[in-house]
């Protein structure tokens, strides 16, 4: 009977918690998967505001930096340099003061311009005449090699952003005309940007979380290498760097997906090509960080389920012992009238019931007691017809002896 007990309650309580904890797998999946989709279109919103005010702040760096080669140009102390400077315009020594004005004159610029890490002045033909570099004036640096030359009045400028042969970095520098009161060209003026501005620009992470990443890429020498931010290394410009936002951002191609970075690691990016900076933004985030909210949901969600399956069970094995009880007690009766031990008293706690069960005792019992009045008759008939067949027995054997 032990057997029957476990064998029911293990059926009873092992169902439920099977299928208790495919419930809660269940649930907890669907809200994984409903947070994560929700997350996903969350993130995919933060990273391309991030990567407007990206955009829209490294526009107006630039325009400012174009402003100040524009004033520069303009500025009178340079134009009237420039008229000092000229061939036979003055003589050696008054040309050694203006260019020891002027000189003072770019420090002090470069002083309250920190974006600005060299100012040149050159001639029509590419010479350079005046340089913050002392290593500079006399070197030929014609102004369509690197340089991103603009008339004054433009205003649509692509900046041209390389690596200097000089500090290994990338490097902008802007060129504009001197001009003269007629409006004629007399020299060029260069200002080489220090792009550490761009940098600390791109690299802000403000609102992108502890892995969330802003940088610039753009192809040189027919690689994709980083052009700001922390990433930058003379390995990647040697090796280049490759992923599909990355890859998709150079075809000048807008987007958002889930890939793998640079690095391996599995991002949530929005990748954009920057049509007026001749450059790819791409601005990021670890799925692991960003997905986290919902692996916590599922996961709380799971365990809740499983302490709330738990208690339950519980309350299922007292309830399942309860309802087997009485089965038992019936399964019992019967092997006790197998074993001719039946006892009326044996189903009593079960009779008294006034469900099924108790019918099924009280019905049960009928039939015990019919069939042990059916027994006692037919022993009484068997012991009466043995007492008839010994009589007959007896009186034959008399009427033997008689005879």
């Amino acid at each position: 009977m032990k057997i029957i007990r476990r064998s029911l309650l293990t059926q009873l309580v092992s169902s439920f918690s099977v299928l208790s904890l495919v419930t809660v797998s269940l649930v907890s999946y669907n809200a994984y998967v409903r947070a994560r989709q929700a997350l996903q279109e969350s993130v995919f919103d933060r990273l391309s505001v991030a990567a407007s005010l990206k955009e829209f702040e490294l526009n107006q760096w630039f325009d400012a930096q174009r402003r100040d080669a524009v004033i520069l140009a303009q500025s009178p102390v340079v134009v009237n340099a420039i008229a000092d400077l000229a061939p036979n315009a003055a003589s050696a020594e008054e040309q050694a003061d203006v260019q020891a004005e002027i000189t003072r004159y770019f420090e002090t610029v470069l002083n309250i311009k920190p974006a600005i890490r060299d100012i040149d002045i050159l001639t029509v033909g590419g010479i350079v005449i005046l340089s913050t570099d002392p290593t500079q004036p006399g070197l030929y640096k014609p102004v369509s090699n690197n340089s991103t030359y603009f008339e004054p009045n433009q205003e649509n400028v692509i900046p041209n952003i390389y690596i200097s042969t000089l500090t290994q970095q990338p490097t902008i520098t802007f060129a504009t005309p001197i001009l003269d009161e007629n409006g004629d060209r007399q020299a060029f003026i260069t200002i080489t940007l220090n792009l550490d501005a761009i940098n600390r620009l791109i690299s802000e992470r403000t609102g992108l979380g502890e892995t969330g990443e802003t940088y610039l890429v753009k192809e040189l020498n027919n690689r994709n290498v980083f052009v700001s931010g922390d990433h930058y290394d003379i390995r990647t410009v040697e090796q280049g760097v490759e992923s599909l936002g990355i890859n998709q951002a150079m075809r000048r191609l807008d987007g958002q997906a889930l890939y793998e970075n640079y690095d391996g690691v599995p991002v949530i990016g929005v990748h954009n090509w920057l049509e007026q900076n001749n450059v790819a933004l791409i601005a990021e985030l670890s799925q692991k960080e960003a997905f986290a909210p919902a692996v916590m949901l599922a996961r709380e969600i799971f365990v809740i389920g499983v302490g709330s399956a738990g208690i339950l069970l519980v309350l299922i094995y007292w309830l399942a012992r309860h309802i087997a009880r009485p089965v038992i007690v019936i399964t019992d009766a019967a092997a006790a009238i197998e074993a001719e031990e039946f006892d009326t008293k044996m189903l009593s706690p079960v009779i008294e019931r006034p469900d099924e069960l108790g019918r099924l005792a009280r019905v049960f019992q009928g039939m015990a007691e019919q069939v042990y009045a059916r027994e006692a008759k037919l022993k009484r008939q068997v012991a009466e017809l043995k007492i008839e067949i010994d009589q007959a027995r007896k009186e034959r054997q008399v009427a033997e002896i008689t005879e």
